[in-house]
Formats: C-alpha cells, structure tokens, sequence
C-alpha cells in the first residue's frame, strides 16, 4: 500500500512539472491563448484548450510548418482553383497535385487553434505549390526533362535526328528495309542510332520546368537549357571553315544549325548572319555511312638504268610510268554530323600501277632525271576540295584537305627543285617548287617548316611535309597556288593542272 502512494506521488509531482513547463510558456490575457513556441509560415494563435480531442491536419512543406487545417476541404478547393486560374489554359484536360515537398500530418489534439484554412490556401495558391502531370524523358545518365506532350517528344527527337540523316534512309530504316552494300561509286547512310537509351514515364513536375511545345523540345535537344543563341556576321574572305575555326564549331555543326546553308564548301557572302550557338545536344545521334571510291594507286619511284653504250647525258624512257587505280568502300562513323572514325572495308585494285623505266647514259646523274613528263598528282591523301579558286574574292588558289587526317602528309605534286623554304605572316611555312616547263608551285600553311631545303630536288609523291594553319589559315588545309613562267608569272586556277 505504502508503494502504491508512493508511485501516485511521483506520477503527481511529474504532472505538476510538466503543467509549470508549459503554462510558463504560454501568455494568457483577456481570454486568449498564444504559444511562443509555435511558429508555422503562416501566423496562427492558439486560442485555448478543448475538453476533448479534436482532430486536426498539420500541413508542411520542405519541413516547415505552414499551419494548422480544420477542414481537408481546402486543400482540394485551392488545387482546384489553382487549376482554374493558372494551368487549365497551357494544360487543358490534365491534373496538378501538390508539390513533392509538401506533406500531411494527421493528430488530434487538445489545443483550440485560429481557423485560418483560407489564408492557408492563399499561401499555397500564391506560392503555387503544385505539379503538373507531365512525361519524365530519362536522356541515359545525362539528363532528365518533362514534357507536356509525349507527341511532341518524338516528334521533336525525329526533327533531331533527320538532321544528321537523309528522311528516305531514316523511312527505310524505321521500315526495316534492307540496304545494300555499294556496288557502284557514291555514298550512302546505312544505320542510325542514339548513343544513348531514352525513356519515358508517366510522372509530374513544376510547370516551369515542363517543355510545352515542340520547339522547345528542339532548342533544347540542339543546345541544352537555357541556350543563349549567338550569331555571326560574315566578312569579306570568310568561308565556313573559316567561321566554324572561329566559333570554336566544326562546319558540319555550322551547316547543320543554318538552313541556309547546304554544304560545307558553300560561297558565304559579306553580311550573311550565320548562327554560331556553340552546338551541344543533350543526345548523341550516330549515323553510320559508306562510301565507294576510285583511288590513284601512285606508280612506283621512276627507276635508272645506267648504259655504258650510251652518251653522258642521253635519256630513254623504256617503260612509260602510270599511276594505277583502286575500287575503295570506306565505312564512316558520324557522331552529331561530325566524322570521328573510318576504316576500309575492301579494296580492289582495278589497274595495276606502272613503274617508269628510264635508260640514261653511263656518266649521268641518275638520282633525278627530268623527261620532260608532266603527270601532277594531287598534294594530300583522302583528299577534298575546302575552298576553290575564287571561292570568295582574292582568293586565287586552291585549298585541299585531307578528309581523314586532318593534319596528314603533303607530298611534292611532280618532279622539281625546291627554290623557297620559308615564312610568311599570311602564308605561314611554305615551299615554292619549281616543276619544270614554267609550272611554279606554292604549298602554304604547313604546320613546320619543310625538311627539303632549298636547291634540293624532290620527286613526284615525295613526303615535303605536314598539312597545319599557320599564317592566316583558319582550318587545316595546303593551300595550292600556280604560276606559269615562274613567281611573277600568270597564276592560274589549280584545278585546272591537277585532277581536282
């Protein structure tokens, strides 16, 4: 009996303390209660005690207190408003909920608190606390977005990729069509794909972060969020090379985003705005291609044979050299429009090269002998026209580049002597060959300055050099220029002596 007293006691004094804890929080004047330890983002005063408990819902949002709800019935009034007033126009025939942050606690409690249920759903209608029923586009690991329009998506992400493919392929290929490998010279696109694997779900999202329309999907597809477009104003001389070197862009990206331009060797003209927005896509597109080509097979060194029968100096050609030709299919990877790999796939030779024979008499020099032949060879490998003669005024010369090694070998384009081995602000290191019968040729932009010094001779399809910029070029090319009767010559259109 004595415990029993004691344990009531001790449950007494608890009580008591706990009373003297809380009323000594609490200020009560002119019948009003108001707790100095409850704050929620929306003032509320507690205005007493109840007899019994009543229930009530506390209503937070990232772990705040917004306040204290009496009736469940505004929560779904305010989201209905909400629609009404800011949403049902931009996303008619959809449902918003309550942002993520935001969550419900259920209690009953003794405490009478200030009904201010209105004020409450004000706070959540001027702060827009809700999501909107969207499409979450997992990109990969890269990025996540929401659309309105699952539709809108896909065609969007079509619009993307037939940038970097031709409609006819891509039609074939969503068919299933077979394409056949190359048979006959020309190129064509066999495969495309998305480095990348893209889904989509059901899901919601604050509105602004949603993209409610098809051009936003695009822009974003190209350029990421927020882009800030930049353009470019063309100047007299500029070629897209030049300005895509300019823009930190390759010109596949440069004629990719410009619909008015068709193709990298395109004349630009002055005072054309281009659109150099740095080309960053969320997505990787990859096509793959093939290409089937003729090639030269370049025909062996020319070959002396000394004759003690013949004078000092008489020359014979036995065998007349030619250069051969090969049947070549080169597969292409593009990534974004931009060439990142290749390799051959099969090579024919069609017509075997021919060594050139020369007899000379025994006393000669053999180890260059001019016979008076002149068969120009192309100066690079792989080779492509940038920028021809004329291609934008002043220019009057040719511009070759090698499309799979940029910075690849240049070779001597005929027999002949080097005369100049040298720099020049705009032509930055070149050679000048004299190639015999009056053709002066000038090499410029190579990335070092040549290893063939002055007064030596070089042979057709020797190495002289590496393709670079320097001087003023703005992409990696050999600029080709050609005289006749020497430097102060007529100059005169390299596609007209080589086999451009």
């Amino acid at each position: 009996m004595k415990i029993k007293n004691a344990l009531l006691i001790c449950l007494a004094l608890l009580l008591s303390v706990y009373l003297a804890y809380t009323l000594s929080n609490q200020n009560i004047a002119n019948g009003e209660v108001t707790m100095s330890d409850e704050t929620s983002l929306v003032p509320q005063k507690v205005l007493g005690m109840y007899d019994t408990p009543v229930e009530i819902t506390r209503l937070f949002y990232q772990g705040e207190l917004i306040g204290v709800i009496h009736d469940d019935s505004i929560l779904e009034s305010t989201r209905e408003r909400t629609y009404h007033d800011k949403y049902e126009e931009a996303f008619p025939d959809t449902t918003i909920s309550y942002n993520g942050d935001i969550y419900f606690y259920r209690e009953k409690t003794y405490v009478n608190y200030e009904d201010i249920d209105k004020q409450i759903g004000d706070y959540l209608y001027d702060n827009d606390l809700f999501l909107v029923d969207a499409y979450k586009i997992s990109l990969g690991d890269k990025d996540v977005i929401y659309v309105k329009n699952l539709d809108d998506f896909k065609s969007a992400l079509r619009k993307f990729v037939l940038n970097f493919i031709s409609e006819e392929t891509f039609i074939k290929l969503e068919n299933r069509e077979e394409i056949i490998s190359l048979t006959t010279y020309g190129e064509q696109e066999v495969n495309v794909s998305l480095e990348d694997n893209i889904t989509a779900v059901k899901s919601s999202a604050p509105s602004e972060e949603i993209f409610t329309d098809e051009n936003e999907i695009i822009i974003y597809l190209c350029y990421g969020r927020d882009p800030q477009l930049e353009y470019y104003t063309v100047k007299d001389f500029d070629t897209i090379e030049g300005v895509a070197k300019k823009c930190g862009m390759t010109p596949q990206q440069l004629v990719i985003i410009n619909d008015k331009l068709n193709g990298v060797n395109q004349f630009i003209y002055s005072g054309m705005e281009l659109n150099v927005t740095y080309f960053s896509p969320a997505i990787n597109v990859i096509v793959e291609k093939e290409k089937f080509v003729s090639e030269v097979v370049y025909r062996p060194s020319t070959k002396y044979e000394t004759d003690p029968t013949m004078a000092a100096g008489q020359v014979i050609v036995i065998t007349k050299g030619q250069d051969g030709k090969k049947n070549t299919l080169y597969q292409e990877i593009y990534v974004n429009g931009v060439l990142t790999s290749y390799k051959q796939k099969s090579t024919t030779i069609v017509e075997a090269p021919v060594q050139e024979v020369v007899r000379i008499g025994a006393a000669a020099d053999s180890s260059y002998i001019d016979t008076g032949e002149k068969n120009f060879r192309l100066p690079v490998d792989n080779c492509y026209v940038m920028c021809g003669y004329g291609c934008y005024y002043g220019h009057r010369g040719t511009d070759f580049a090698n499309q799979y090694e940029p910075y690849g070998k240049i070779y001597a384009c005929e027999n002949g002597v080097v005369t100049h081995n040298s720099y020049q602000w705009d032509m930055g290191w070149f050679y000048c060959i004299d190639h015999g019968d009056g053709f002066w040729f000038r090499y410029l932009h190579m990335s070092h300055k040549g290893p063939i010094p002055v007064g030596a001779t070089v042979i057709r399809s020797q190495y002289i050099g590496d393709i670079g910029m320097t001087g003023t070029a703005t992409a990696p090319h050999v600029h080709i220029d050609i005289f006749i009767g020497g430097l102060n010559g007529n100059r005169v259109n390299p596609c007209t002596v080589l086999p451009c």
